[in-house]
């Protein structure tokens, strides 16, 4: 969208983040569908789809500087821990893969592929859980979040908006101590030697949150009504993502209601997990964010 220059009559290209087709309210009530229906379910045929229904949005609503590699590691490093924390810890099922002494705490007794496969299907509802975060934190930019939240939410939306910025400054700050430590010629010599380059980070990611407290005193936050610079009509990509994401959520909803969602569980013995077609409708619907640009 163009807007025109009224002293010189030319068009120039305004915000991309303003005029970005899919509003940021429309993407906020598309993450909360996501949410809804990968964490109110156990299924994880369900979960899988709204998965990658998470990682088509992300991957089409990214912005052009956003880390996709850096939210994969993320993403995957805590499925990778939820597989591990159940199957360690959870000591049901009939088919044991290994027997930990019983005098190891908390880990010892008998681990099953049960345990596995439901660590696995955490893993996944997680994941899915994250990826819908990632799309609001690598998709919008802070004052989108602002705008998109009513006037009487104005603290809460920025609040969640700094903390969307909290984990992207800490691992940049990570990274960048990292590589100063090395060129003063640290090298890693187990857990206790990364104190080095973790206490710096923190402390500069502790930095910017107090630069970024005092740039908003010094604008006067929380002084008073908030003011705009322009807000963009809905368009129909809006209305479409806004209607998808209810009828997702009504569809689930109820489906859980009248049982057409049922929960699945492993144990004692491992099962195949059921499906039905209502829930694979409303877990479609969430792809339509990512028929836009």
């Amino acid at each position: 969208m163009a807007l025109r220059n009224r002293d010189t009559g030319r068009t120039s290209q305004a915000s991309a983040g303003r005029l970005r087709p899919v509003r940021a309210r429309s993407l906020l009530a598309w993450a909360a569908a996501a949410l809804v229906l990968s964490l109110g379910t156990e299924d994880p045929v369900y979960r899988l789809l709204v998965l990658g229904a998470a990682i088509l949005v992300f991957l089409a609503r990214r912005r052009k500087d956003a880390s996709v590699g850096r939210v994969v590691v993320w993403v995957a490093g805590a499925a990778a821990l939820a597989v591990a924390f159940n199957f360690a810890l959870s000591h049901t099922g009939q088919t044991v893969l290994l027997n930990v002494p019983a005098g190891i705490p908390a880990v010892g007794g008998p681990l099953t592929l049960e345990g596995l496969v439901f660590g696995a299907d955490i893993a996944v509802g997680l994941a899915a859980a994250l990826m819908a975060a990632a799309v609001l934190g690598q998709g919008l930019e802070t004052q989108e979040l602002l705008e998109a939240l009513p006037a009487w939410l104005h603290r809460t939306a920025a609040a969640l908006g700094a903390a969307l910025t909290l984990l992207p400054r800490l691992g940049s700050a990570f990274l960048t101590v990292r590589e100063a430590q090395a060129m003063r010629g640290w090298r890693s010599r187990g857990p206790r030697s990364w104190r080095a380059v973790a206490v710096p980070a923190l402390l500069t990611a502790m930095e910017g949150s107090v630069q970024l407290a005092e740039a908003m005193e010094a604008r006067g936050f929380g002084g008073g009504r908030r003011t705009k610079v322009w807000t963009p009509a809905a368009s129909v990509a809006d209305w479409a993502t806004l209607l998808a994401s209810a009828l997702a959520v009504g569809i689930a909803v109820a489906a859980l209601a009248l049982g057409g969602q049922g929960g699945w569980q492993p144990y004692p013995a491992l099962q195949l997990p059921g499906v039905s077609w209502p829930p694979v409708l409303a877990a479609t619907l969430l792809l339509v964010p990512a028929l836009w640009r």
